[in-house]
């Protein structure tokens, strides 16, 4: 029989009080409220089990990821857009990051995460370079019903092959049913 363990949630949620407690007395200047929380989260996930937890887990970390990238000398180095696709690639890392630590701590398999953080990955890529990828990508989204005409045809089409299989169908007279 598989119980959940209450106390492991009481734990996180004292460790969260604790936490938010401190930021009201202490200065942290803000830097580290975000990787606290995220890495937080992640670890309430691995001790209570809950896999939900690698959720706030992955997007807190990411979205940390993407403002210390973004305010890096990297981004002030290389100027443009520069910073913006930065804090986007970071914040598609912590999408990354649900799905692989769903697979390291609980063995499972999930894809989901992938679909936002690569969109994410994409645009930040697209930022950086200045919107050229992100005009190749509208101009390659006025071509999405060619999609819609090709599964249409091969619909079509399969139903001819059928159809011209079933003209051989054996038809019964009425001594074979006696």
């Amino acid at each position: 029989m598989n119980k959940k363990n209450p106390v492991n949630s009481g734990i996180g949620l004292v460790a969260l009080g604790v936490v938010f407690l401190a930021f009201q007395f202490i200065n942290f200047d803000g830097f580290l409220v975000l990787p606290a929380l995220g890495i937080g989260f992640i670890a309430w996930a691995f001790l209570s089990r809950k896999k939900g937890l690698l959720i706030p887990g992955g997007i807190l970390s990411g979205i940390a990821l993407g403002v210390t990238l973004s305010e890096s000398a990297l981004a002030s180095g290389l100027g443009g857009n520069v910073d913006d696709g930065l804090f986007l690639l970071g914040f598609a890392a912590g999408w990354f990051a649900i799905a692989a630590l769903n697979l390291l701590f609980f063995g499972e398999t999930q894809l989901w995460p992938v679909i936002p953080g690569g969109l994410l990955a994409l645009i930040g890529v697209g930022v950086m370079t200045d919107g050229v990828i992100l005009d190749m990508l509208t101009h390659a989204g006025r071509l999405w019903p060619i999609i819609l005409i090709v599964i249409g045809l091969s619909i079509v089409w399969k139903q001819y092959q059928s159809n011209e299989d079933a003209d051989y169908v054996y038809e019964k007279s009425p001594e074979d049913l006696i």
